[in-house]
């Protein structure tokens, strides 16, 4: 009569295992896909310490090969540059202490990751300081959507999707090292 018994308290244990397999796997999934847009910020986020803006050869690899980005008011939905070559293409005017944005500081919070199988939207806002090469600063929040695609290599970006939020001017953008140089000591 023991049997039985054991043999549903072994399935009941087999069952939570299974779903405590899923749910570790469903983690371990929306944190990548979180490190993955981490790095991509990181490699946007310069022009102090010596670090340039927009370094996109450290980010390229964090996007397939067929990925694209639309941001709001500079690109209608659907045409905005796809593949890496265009990408890099997209980006290379922004590069460093010439390229349009040379000071750049963004960082990503409120991440919301949906994962479907190999597919996964993940959901953020931006804060991001930017300062021009014409001297024009702004303090500026916009919301992301991005799609990504399981890879052999890990979870990538297919779609940088950037909705504009608000801008505020800034009247003068400093790193810190300027900053604090100015203050009486």
């Amino acid at each position: 009569m023991s049997a039985p018994t054991e043999q549903s308290s072994s399935t009941d244990v087999l069952a939570r295992l299974e779903a405590l397999e899923s749910r570790v796997r469903d983690l371990e999934d929306v944190r990548e896909i979180n490190d993955v847009f981490r790095r991509w910020h990181r490699a946007c986020t310069g022009g102090f310490n010596g670090i340039p803006t927009h370094r996109t050869l450290e980010g390229i690899d964090l996007l397939t090969d067929d990925a694209t980005i639309e941001v709001q008011g500079l690109h209608e939905p659907g045409t905005g540059p796809t593949g890496r070559e265009a990408l890099l293409a997209y980006f290379k005017p922004y590069h460093g202490t010439e390229g349009l944005l040379p000071r750049v500081f963004q960082t990503g919070v409120d991440y919301g990751v949906t994962v479907d199988g190999d597919t996964a939207v993940q959901e953020s806002n931006l804060i991001i300081l930017t300062g021009y090469q014409n001297g024009a600063a702004a303090f500026s929040m916009s919301r992301y959507t991005n799609t990504y695609r399981r890879t052999a290599e890990g979870w990538r970006i297919t779609r940088i999707g950037l909705e504009q939020g608000y801008t505020m001017p800034i009247d003068n953008l400093q790193t810190a090292k300027e900053y604090f140089a100015s203050m009486p000591q």
